[in-house]
Formats: structure tokens, C-alpha cells, sequence
């Protein structure tokens, strides 16, 4: 195994419960990032002697989370900054060998899930790939299994947990605390969770170096069908050509390249968040 590409998001982290919280202190979601990707660097590079590279990805808000050279190893990347190209999973190509999620939450309207938003809190309500309820996880793990790169490893909250078992997710998954509300939780302590996290991270590594990862992909041709929060969402995202308006708050587009799904789902988040105040 040579490269390992890490995507962050914040809101399944250890230890944290509101966006207020991280905004009162930004400090917090740093030391929660590197505390969950010490265990698993550590264990990367001292099960992968090989290992040449592992890219940080920052995909919270403007990607402005975890403090640069947090990590000041030569063969650890970090991409920082906001916007860019396939935003969540930049730079991912088939010259990685596996992809993990690390702070990652259920899909919108999830009962008790920490923070549920499905790429967009502000704009989108709920997005179906081929008519299935779609969250983060499962739409950055279908474009990965796009360029051939399997998902290793996935850490979040308890409700994330259950809906990857119904989508058949069967890799190395981190219950990080467990949802009590949208903005409450019930936690753990940092000494109980280093296990499960080196742990996982082992598990994934020796799934890889067996070919043992399971590489889910979505069926082709893709439909992707956004409902927004407002029908003035739908009125901006259906200017976007190829775009289908099938309903007040809905737009459909199909297409047999994922990576131009992801892109309209990308677009769809920017465009509907401009509106969300809009009077």
C-alpha cells in the first residue's frame, strides 16, 4: 500500500456536539482532528512501512479546520481551503489505494444524528441517488469507487453507524459517541476510544493488503433527484443546464459519469445556501 487519502468533516468528532461550539472555539475542532488522526497515522505508518503518502483532506466549512502542519511528517499532504474541485474528496484519484472518513455524521432528517445535514444544512433537505436516500458518506464513497479507490473506514456518531449497515457498508467503522438530539450527545472518553481507532485502522489496512475491501458503486445510468428547503432553491439550481425541474422544491439530473453528479450536487449546495435569507 502506497497512498491513503483521509477526508475530515467535523461534526462526528469526538467530543463535540454544536456548531456553536466549534464557532465559540475554533481551537476545539483542531485538537479534536488531531486527536483521532494521531491514532490513526501512527498506526498507518507503523503497519505500512511502504507508505508514501497520506493525503489530509479538510472538508468542513472552508476546509480551514486542522492546523497546518499539525502533521510534520514529508509524506503527510494537506489540502486546505475552499472552493475547489470535488471539495470533500480533492485530489482523490485511482493512484490511491484506499479512502477513510474520519468525522463523518448521518444523512439530513436522521432521528438523534449529531449536526444531519447531506452536504448542505442551509439549502438541501434530501438527495437520492437512483431513488435512495443518499448522505455524505455514501455519495463520496460512490465517487471514489468511481476512480477504483475502496472506502477502508468510516468514524462517526451511532446513527451514522446504523444507516451504513443498511447500505451494506461492511469495512472498519469507529462509533465516536452516540446521538442524543441534533445538537447532543453521549460521549466517551479519549482513553477508551485510541483502541477502537487503532484498531479499525489495522482492520483497514489488512483488508486492503488482502484486497478484501468491498468497492460499492452506484448504478449507471445515475439519477440524482435534490430536494431543497425552499421552492426559490429550485427556481436557481433549475438555470443550471441538463437540470430537470420535476417538482416545487425537487430537480433531477442523470448522467453516466458520477463525478458530474457529485459536481451538480456540489453546485446545488452553493447556489440554494445564497438563498436561505433570501426575501
Amino acid at each position: 500500500m502506497k497512498k491513503v487519502f483521509i477526508s475530515l468533516d467535523t461534526e462526528g468528532l469526538s467530543g463535540l456536539t454544536s456548531w456553536e461550539e466549534m464557532s465559540a472555539d475554533p481551537s476545539c475542532t483542531g485538537k479534536a482532528y488531531i486527536r483521532e488522526l494521531s491514532w490513526i497515522i501512527d498506526e498507518l505508518f507503523r503497519n505500512c512501512p511502504e507508505l508514501e503518502e497520506i493525503t489530509l483532506c479538510d472538508s468542513h466549512s472552508r476546509g480551514e479546520n486542522l492546523p497546518y502542519a499539525a502533521f510534520d511528517d514529508p509524506r503527510v499532504t494537506q489540502i486546505k481551503g475552499y472552493p475547489r474541485q470535488d471539495y470533500m474528496l480533492a485530489t482523490l484519484d485511482s493512484s490511491y489505494d484506499m479512502l477513510m472518513l474520519v468525522g463523518y455524521h448521518g444523512m439530513i432528517g436522521s432521528r438523534y444524528a449529531l449536526m444531519d445535514h447531506s452536504y448542505s444544512s442551509a439549502g438541501i433537505y434530501n438527495v437520492r441517488i437512483n431513488g435512495r436516500l443518499m448522505g455524505e458518506v455514501e455519495l463520496n464513497s460512490y465517487y471514489a469507487a468511481s476512480l477504483g479507490v475502496p472506502l477502508s473506514f468510516v468514524a462517526g456518531d451511532n446513527i451514522l453507524e446504523e444507516e451504513l449497515k443498511e447500505w451494506n457498508y461492511n469495512n472498519a467503522f469507529v462509533r465516536t459517541k452516540e446521538g442524543l438530539g441534533r445538537f447532543s450527545a453521549k460521549l466517551y472518553s479519549p482513553s477508551m476510544l485510541e483502541e477502537k481507532f487503532r484498531a479499525a485502522t489495522r482492520e483497514a489496512v489488512k483488508k486492503c493488503s488482502k484486497k478484501e475491501l468491498n468497492i460499492i458503486k452506484a448504478e449507471t445510468p445515475t439519477v440524482l433527484e435534490i430536494d431543497f428547503v425552499t421552492t426559490v432553491m429550485a427556481d436557481a439550481v433549475e438555470m443550471i443546464p441538463t437540470v430537470e425541474r420535476i417538482g416545487g422544491r425537487t430537480i433531477r439530473y442523470t448522467s453516466d459519469n458520477y463525478r458530474d453528479i457529485m459536481h451538480i450536487i456540489l453546485i446545488s449546495a452553493i447556489i440554494s445556501g445564497r438563498y436561505g435569507n433570501y426575501k
